[in-house]
């Protein structure tokens, strides 16, 4: 009879963890949802947040006390007001390719910013510059991961490294996916704590095997949540940057097509120029590279004109014995 009692006791108590984790979940997202407005009696504790979605209300943390629908826009965001609501999560990415006629330079002031900025180089790749193409032109791939708030900073400065050939940006906001992670986090514990108590008062062997199962299964979900908010954590308080820098012999600056009919003239010949310019160079480093093979075209070349030359002469010569025995 007591382990029937003891067995009914701890059903009940994992029901009502169940339910608890229910409702916090449903507080943490309701408001995604389109769910009932919070009542006047569960204003938060000072540890927790809740937003009002209906009344466009949202509980200040340390206080409690709601804050003005206008101040947050009546739930329109206006200009960068999105970035400062303090229950969005957002994660901020950016890639930027970056042309430059100084690698060397440019790599440095890269390197000054992501500093200048309290942020570091997840992956950092440069290709060519190495002893057999020492003169080839080089490209460096990074990922740049810094603090949200430096987020404008860096992406504003990035241009002084080179000239921006294409930027993206992209934000994502998983503030809905973060509150539920945390509600179901606070439950697992709530049934960590409530299932540690029941095992203290435990005397059956069969109930000590069947309260350690599910205390290794909470413990479980209790470290699967906690890592995901730890990634979440690392995404959302540092944003990424891609940063893709090419070193060029000339920064590309093509006239556009709403350029002047003189302007896209002029650029036409300075292209082609340049064109010129560098099929000439190219050229000359041609010839450099097979000289050995240029002597003995020449000297092919020349004896083949000298043996030409010679034959012709034959033939003249012949052409006008001939006339001269038909005189």
């Amino acid at each position: 009879m007591k382990r029937k009692m003891f067995a009914l006791y701890m059903a009940a108590v994992l029901l009502l963890a169940g339910c608890g984790g229910g409702n916090s979940m449903s507080s943490a997202a309701g408001g995604a949802a389109g769910g009932d407005s919070l009542p006047a009696s569960s204003a938060p504790s000072a540890n927790e947040t809740e937003m009002d979605w209906t009344e466009g209300n949202y509980w200040d943390m340390p206080s409690g006390e709601p804050m003005a629908p206008g101040e947050q826009g009546d739930g329109e965001f206006q200009s960068d007001s999105v970035y400062q609501n303090a229950g969005a999560k957002l994660i901020r990415q950016a890639e930027l390719s970056i042309q430059t006629e100084r690698f060397d330079e440019s790599e440095a002031a890269l390197k000054r910013l992501v500093a200048g900025c309290g942020g570091y180089f997840e992956v950092a790749s440069v290709y060519g510059g190495g002893r057999r193409d020492a003169y080839a032109n080089r490209s460096g791939e990074y990922t740049v991961r810094v603090p949200a708030e430096k987020y404008s900073q860096f992406f504003n400065s990035a241009g002084d490294l080179g000239y921006i050939t294409s930027s993206t940006e992209r934000s994502e906001d998983v503030g809905e996916r973060y509150y539920d992670t945390e509600a179901r986090l606070k439950t697992q514990r709530t049934k960590q704590e409530r299932l540690l108590a029941l095992l203290e008062r435990a005397e059956s062997m069969e109930d000590i095997i069947s309260l350690e199962n599910a205390l290794s299964d909470a413990e479980y979900q209790i470290e699967q949540y906690t890592s995901e908010l730890n990634r979440y954590d690392a995404l959302i308080g540092f944003s990424t940057f891609n940063i893709y820098l090419n070193e060029v012999s000339t920064v590309t600056q093509e006239v556009g097509e709403t350029a002047s009919l003189g302007a896209r003239i002029a650029a036409g010949f300075q292209s082609s120029l340049r064109g010129l310019a560098r099929g000439s160079q190219n050229l000359v480093i041609w010839v450099s590279y097979n000289i050995f093979l240029v002597i003995l075209l020449a000297a092919m070349a020349a004896v083949a004109v000298f043996a030409g030359r010679r034959q012709w002469k034959k033939v003249q010569k012949r052409t006008e014995d001939g006339d001269k025995k038909e005189n």
